[in-house]
């Protein structure tokens, strides 16, 4: 009667908001089929990527996913960022990232938010920092970096 999703969404503790764009007004999509490689690339609304990207993603203030499908070599900056494909590069999240269990991730990812889920290939190290409150010039609050070994288990502080 009914379906089970294969895509399993965050925990609640790490849900963010627009956790998986849907393909409507104000989203882009990059189909499996598309190749971008060398400059850089940027969009005004929220992108989900199923195709193979090289160069850098600079993608503020929106939504950056990449699909199942897609292949991005590409150091990253966007408010959020949902990986379920696969990346080499670094990930800065302005807000929060996520990667879910059926992505590769080789890279350092930097976000005040941070979910990994079992089953990911992660290799690389996980930094968290506290936001800036808007209109202080105070620096963030960084905390010291999170490497943490999918096989094992080992999180080392």
């Amino acid at each position: 009667m009914f379906k089970k999703s294969n895509e399993s969404s965050p925990p609640a503790a790490f849900r963010m908001e627009s956790d998986t764009p849907r393909a409507s007004k104000g989203v882009s999509v990059l189909g499996p089929t598309l190749t971008f490689k060398g400059g850089e690339l940027s969009s005004d609304e929220d992108l989900i990527i199923e195709g193979t990207v090289e160069g850098k993603i600079a993608h503020h203030n929106h939504h950056l996913t990449i699909g199942k499908q897609g292949k991005v070599k590409a150091d990253v900056r966007a408010r959020l960022i949902t990986v379920h494909g696969s990346i080499q590069g670094d990930l800065h999240g302005d807000e929060g990232v996520h990667i879910s269990a059926s992505a590769q991730v080789i890279g350092n990812v930097t976000s005040p938010r941070v979910s990994l889920e079992n089953g990911a290939r992660f290799q690389g190290s996980i930094s968290t920092k506290e936001a800036a409150t808007v209109g202080t010039r105070a620096a963030p609050a960084e905390t010291p970096p999170v490497e943490q070994i999918l096989s094992g288990g080992l999180v080392r502080r």
